[in-house]
């Protein structure tokens, strides 16, 4: 692995990379040592230097000089590598560094090619939804339906979830989030039998999701017992929502006893 200094703007940033936090950017400036500087990692492919580690330093460094596009970033150049060996070197990397966001880890395996991860992804998608990014569409609580994802059986029953969160709330980056995801699991895992997927659209679409988190939190700091999870909350929340204005085919919601 040689190491040269080349100038910050041959640097080149690839999928896998997240993006830029000024905050980490700035914390690096107002603290900077120059003893403690470590090389950036950095593979040439193709005739250009695909940045791997260290790019919120080489960042700073750039930032300390003028943001001059000449300044040299001193670099251990790896070649031979191809873009999904980058992406699998970046995961591991910032992995056992700095810790990654899920959503940067998630990025991460699936730019490599992770069989499981691109099966989530393909999941994921074919529901309306996306991977990372800050979009109306964004999976929020991406940690939440991979734990769904690596059950048994967990494919069928997180592409049941999200479908019917995108036909309640569809582009409402409230609707997707943790809460709402371990609400409709919890739904579905009491009565995915027995409830209609039509009432369930059209009486939960009445309802905005915050409101629906926002009680079953408030219902869940009520309660002394332990057995009255957030997520046990929640769903009752959800029940109430589904139930509402029928009058046949009404579900009874499960007793925390018998959970």
């Amino acid at each position: 692995m040689a190491e040269r200094d080349i100038p910050f703007s041959h640097l080149v940033k690839a999928g896998y990379n997240r993006g830029i936090s000024r905050s980490h950017v700035n914390e690096i400036k107002n603290d900077f040592h120059e003893d403690m500087v470590q090389p950036a990692i950095v593979s040439l492919r193709e005739g250009k230097y695909y940045i791997i580690d260290h790019q919120h330093q080489s960042q700073a460094i750039y930032e300390r000089n003028g943001s001059d596009p000449s300044t040299l970033i001193r670099c251990k150049v790896l070649t031979g590598l191809t873009y999904e060996q980058e992406a699998d070197l970046y995961y591991r990397l910032n992995t056992s560094s700095k810790p990654l966001k899920f959503a940067d880890k998630m990025i991460g395996l699936i730019e490599a090619k992770d069989p499981k991860a691109l099966e989530f992804r393909d999941t994921v998608e074919s529901c309306g939804f996306i991977i990372g990014g800050d979009y109306s569409n964004s999976l929020r609580a991406l940690k939440a339906a991979w734990s769904i994802f690596n059950r048994d059986g967990g494919k069928d029953t997180l592409a049941e979830i999200l479908s019917l969160v995108n036909a309640c709330w569809p582009n409402n980056r409230n609707s997707a989030k943790a809460e709402i995801i371990s609400g409709i699991d919890m739904f579905i895992r009491f009565h995915g039998n027995e409830y209609r997927r039509n009432t369930f659209a059209k009486n939960l679409s009445r309802q905005d999701p915050r409101a629906i988190v926002s009680k079953g939190v408030t219902y869940y700091k009520q309660m002394d017992s332990k057995a009255y999870t957030k997520q046990y909350c929640i769903y009752t929340q959800l029940c109430h929502c589904y139930n509402a204005n029928l009058k046949r085919h009404r579900l009874t919601t499960v007793p925390v006893t018998q959970l």
